[in-house]
């Protein structure tokens, strides 16, 4: 009995032990305060059967001791490497090669034909940093994350870069899709975040450099089998407009165009909320399984060589005296727009004048060619009531009536010849006033040019006589001399050219009133003559008639 008493303490102690060394593996859940906590529980090794003792009364049980979670390590601080560094890391995945205007660039070995970067992978998202791409690529640490991407002879191109993100893309929405592209070297990384107001991007971009997939799967963990086939991006293009590309937080890029909420909105489900933990090398698992809330990233900070700060010093002057003749261009091309947008109003203005001018001209031409119809619809009428009346009549007063015509035509004719010598006298007297107010001017000018001529000259002499002592008081006199020929001379101009208006004006007037006056003239004779050949087929009628009665 006594060794059984002393067998059970032992054997509780014993299974005590073999808990406590089942408890080493642990995992650590970083939870979000958005989310709802993680339900996975520690695992534990299953617990050794026990021996099964004689009856016996059974002493109180002592209680097990519980394992205590051990403290996270801390995140090792983010390494600085320089540039260089990413030529011997990315050595085994692709080919270094010397492109013109670009330097030395990187083109990725084993990828399909209508592969393109930031296609194979997912998203995940960062508070800190937005949309972070989790690349299926062992070089996604450095190609996907910094610098940036062309293509160039049917191949990729990436152009090493400082600034680390979480990817540096550029976003489309619309249509029910939702893509995505990498941005080329002309997109450079500002403290204000990346320049899209003005960018054409369907020029500076790729056309098949596009990722699209529809909304749903927008979280998928392999977006490469859902994405749409590049054949669909232009199509696409003409639907989705263009939302953003990385912003500025505190001085980080932030790739947040797409927001959480808009992805919630897309797949119907909350997104799950990360955070970064920093790895001390490439070689160290660059991510977490996709279900982790960390993402372990190797992101170090880029010092550039010696070659490097000269190349970014001469591109940053570059870039600097770009942007200078941009924004002169820009100034220049805003100019002509004004300019060319009071043209066009001033013209629309005059066309609307003109058309006013013109109707209203129609319209009274009209309404006088009515009245004379009228007029002439009456006068018919009233000769066709009163032919019959008066034929024996107008017989007889033919001849009176060709005898007052004749007196009237020459009457018409004098009348006319003086109406003509008085526009010509008229004339001759236009040009001699022109002639004489012409003379005036020039008179005057001369008159005024002599008198500034005598001014200047005793100014001259004033000036040479106190040329030493009143250096300043000369400049000053000079420059309001200056001003002042400046102002007569424009004066000048000014009454020239206003007189020639008025001239023209004038003659323009007088032209408009001769032809007037001509069509009017023309207008009575026509109607005269017809006038006289209707009485004379009256008349040769009635001769007819008269004949006829005989």
């Amino acid at each position: 009995m006594n060794s059984g008493r002393i067998l059970l303490p032992a054997l509780l102690a014993l299974l005590a032990l073999a808990t406590l060394a089942g408890c080493k593996r642990t995992v650590y859940v970083e939870h979000h305060h958005h989310h709802e906590p993680d339900h996975r529980v520690e695992p534990r090794p299953e617990p050794q059967p026990e021996p099964q003792p004689e009856p016996r009364p059974r002493p109180e049980r002592q209680p097990r001791p519980q394992p205590q979670p051990q403290p996270e390590p801390e995140p090792p601080a983010r390494v600085e490497v320089e540039i260089t560094y990413f030529h011997d890391a990315l050595a085994p995945h692709g080919t270094w090669v010397e492109v013109q205007g670009y330097g030395r660039c990187w083109t990725p070995h084993h990828v399909d034909e209508d592969w393109r970067p930031y296609s194979r992978g997912h998203w995940v998202w960062i508070d800190d940093y937005g949309w972070y791409w989790v690349s299926d690529h062992q070089w996604g640490w450095a190609c996907e994350h910094y610098g940036r991407w062309f293509r160039l002879e049917r191949r990729w191109y990436w152009v090493p870069g400082y600034e680390w993100s979480g990817g540096w893309v550029v976003w489309r929405e619309g249509g029910g899709h939702v893509g995505w592209a990498a941005l080329p070297p002309s997109c450079p990384w500002h403290s204000g975040g990346i320049r899209v107001q003005g960018v054409n991007w369907d020029a500076e971009i790729y056309e098949f450099g596009w990722v699209f997939v529809e909304h749903r799967y927008f979280l998928s963990v392999s977006l490469h089998l859902v994405c749409v086939h590049p054949r669909q991006t232009r199509v696409l293009l003409g639907k989705c407009s263009v939302r953003g590309s990385l912003t500025a937080a505190g001085g980080r890029p932030v790739n947040q165009a797409v927001g959480l909420d808009d992805a919630e909105k897309f797949t119907g489900k909350k997104p799950k909320r990360c955070k970064v933990v920093d790895a001390p090398d490439h070689k160290h698992t660059p991510e977490r399984p996709a279900d982790s809330e960390k993402i372990v990233v190797y992101r170090p900070k880029i010092k550039p060589g010696q070659p490097d700060r000269e190349r970014e010093e001469r591109e940053k002057k570059e870039r600097e005296e770009r942007e200078r003749k941009e924004k002169a261009e820009k100034e220049r091309k805003e100019k002509e727009e004004r300019e060319r947008a009071e043209k066009e109003k001033a013209e629309r203005e005059k066309a609307e004048r003109e058309k006013k001018e013109r109707e209203e001209r129609e319209k009274k031409e009209r309404e006088e060619r009515e009245k004379k119809e009228k007029a002439e619809k009456e006068r018919k009428e009233k000769e066709d009531r009163e032919r019959a009346e008066k034929e024996k009549a107008e017989r007889e007063k033919a001849e009176r009536e060709k005898k007052e015509r004749e007196e009237r035509e020459k009457k018409e004719r004098e009348e006319r010849e003086k109406k003509e010598k008085a526009e010509k006298e008229r004339k001759e007297k236009e040009e001699r006033d022109r002639a004489e107010k012409e003379k005036a001017e020039r008179e005057k000018a001369e008159r005024e040019k002599k008198e500034r001529e005598e001014r200047e000259k005793k100014e001259r002499e004033e000036r040479e006589k106190k040329e030493k002592a009143e250096k300043e008081r000369k400049e000053k006199e000079e420059r309001e001399r200056a001003e002042k020929e400046k102002a007569e001379k424009e004066k000048a101009e000014r009454e020239k050219s206003e007189k020639e208006k008025k001239e023209q004006e004038e003659r323009e007037k007088s032209e408009k009133e001769k032809k007037e006056r001509e069509e009017r003239e023309k207008s009575e004779k026509e109607k005269k003559e017809r006038e006289e050949r209707e009485k004379k087929e009256k008349e040769e009628k009635e001769k007819k008639d008269k004949d006829k009665n005989k």
